[in-house]
């Protein structure tokens, strides 16, 4: 799924329907086409993520909720003690059925999975559930296999995951983020603090940080701690940002057409 539908789905979850209008002013805003929000909204409704019981307005369906649950609840990770245990899943699905193994493979590796070997996958987190979601979305409950518990015989941890996870590449990612945010992101929105005006060039800037962190949040398998160096930057800069969406959701006008949006937002943060 393309970071805007994530996005848009996010929007819409976030309240009980949402006009075609609104969302396309919104990312008119952003220098995104009309048509590119009306495709994307019905390749989203296609899909089963969203339903439209209303001509022109868009409400979230259970499946496109499920799916927003599980990409949003990987930052909540950030911090959290970690039991030592493993998950592992195994599955065998054949060539006939490859699409079904591939779409499984890549949820899995967006879920933070790590291949330790071909079909086989482990993550320090208690992913069950979302797994058991995957697996019967795609039809495969009967060839696949959950695991949990520890390694009798194994390399050490974090020799594993520097093996399994691109951890060097993803920490350089975020030095550079981090440098971006407060050589050019804070300085360019402290204006748009001081007077946010209808709130709309707030919620801007408030979905393209939203963006950025979506799409780190992938990328990152979110390890506990005790599976990362002590040089690890991608707390500090979830943290960071995570402060600053708040701070311009904060800014945004109650009588804001757009205060909708983010209102759910601080009330979880």
């Amino acid at each position: 799924m393309l970071s805007l539908e994530k996005q848009i789905l996010f929007l819409i979850s976030s309240t009980e329907g949402v006009e075609v209008k609104r969302l396309v002013e919104i990312y008119e805003a952003r220098g995104v086409d009309h048509q590119i929000v009306r495709n994307a909204l019905l390749r989203l409704k296609k899909e089963g993520y969203l339903s439209s019981k209303e001509r022109s307005k868009y409400e979230i369906t259970i499946q496109g909720l499920d799916f927003i649950t599980t990409i949003n609840q990987k930052p909540q990770l950030l911090g959290k003690p970690w039991d030592g245990q493993w998950l592992t899943v195994m599955f065998e699905v054949p060539e006939s059925e490859r699409k079904k193994r591939d779409a499984l493979r890549s949820d899995l590796l967006q879920l933070g999975f790590g291949a330790l070997y071909k079909s086989v996958y482990i993550t320090p987190w208690d992913y069950v559930e979302e797994v058991l979601r995957f697996a019967k979305q795609y039809d495969v409950e009967d060839r696949l296999t959950l695991l949990k518990g520890s390694f009798v015989a194994q390399e050490q941890p974090l020799t594993l995951v520097k093996r399994l996870w691109p951890l060097e590449e993803l920490n350089e990612v975020y030095r550079a983020k981090i440098q971006w945010f407060h050589s050019e992101f804070v300085p360019d929105i402290e204006p748009l603090l001081r007077e946010p005006s209808d709130g709309l060039a707030l919620f801007v800037r408030f979905l393209e940080l939203g963006e950025l962190l979506a799409d780190l949040s992938l990328n990152d398998p979110m390890l506990p701690e005790e599976l990362l160096e002590p040089n690890w930057l991608g707390r500090a800069c979830f943290q960071d940002m995570q402060q600053c969406l708040r701070q311009l959701a904060d800014a945004i006008p109650m009588q804001s057409p757009y205060r909708m949006f983010v209102a759910r937002f601080l009330t979880e943060s």
